[in-house]
């Protein structure tokens, strides 16, 4: 199993151990890598739902297990392809958030296979013809 990087939702999922297939490739994975892979968009959008739930508790309890994987920061060349993903993507219709956008320019940087559920906004991103490899840990 190759290393991934982890989308928000795939990530929040495990986190909260309903669905059973996505427990079972993180379990596998982390046997194989140890950590996980995530950027800190991700964590900007953990801490901001939690956050906004009022569920400190939990934001306290994520907040230690992100700290203890790779959370990696988007540059300022991510931000440049992000840009230019989203006007692509736009331009044939589909509307997409620069949280995504970031999170595939940092996947498209370090060749990383993208793990999500969000295959809709991740297909948008496949077609403006970027290199983008998308894996989901919620079919079997």
């Amino acid at each position: 199993m190759a290393k991934v990087l982890l989308d928000t939702d795939i990530l929040s999922e495990y986190l909260k151990g309903y669905d059973k297939a996505v427990a079972r490739h993180a379990a596998n994975y982390a046997r194989q890598h140890g950590v996980f892979t995530f950027t800190s968009v991700t964590v900007h959008e953990i801490v901001f739902g939690l956050e906004f739930k009022g569920a400190s508790s939990q934001l306290g309890k994520a907040l230690l297990w992100l700290s203890k994987n790779e959370q990696l920061t988007p540059t300022a060349p991510d931000f440049y392809e992000a840009a230019l993903i989203k006007a692509k993507a736009r331009k044939t219709g589909s509307i997409l958030e620069l949280s995504d956008c970031l999170i595939a320019a940092v996947a498209i940087r370090l060749g990383l296979p993208l793990v999500t559920g969000n295959t809709e906004d991740f297909q948008a991103v496949q077609r403006t013809g970027v290199n983008l490899t998308l894996e989901n840990w919620r079919e079997g």
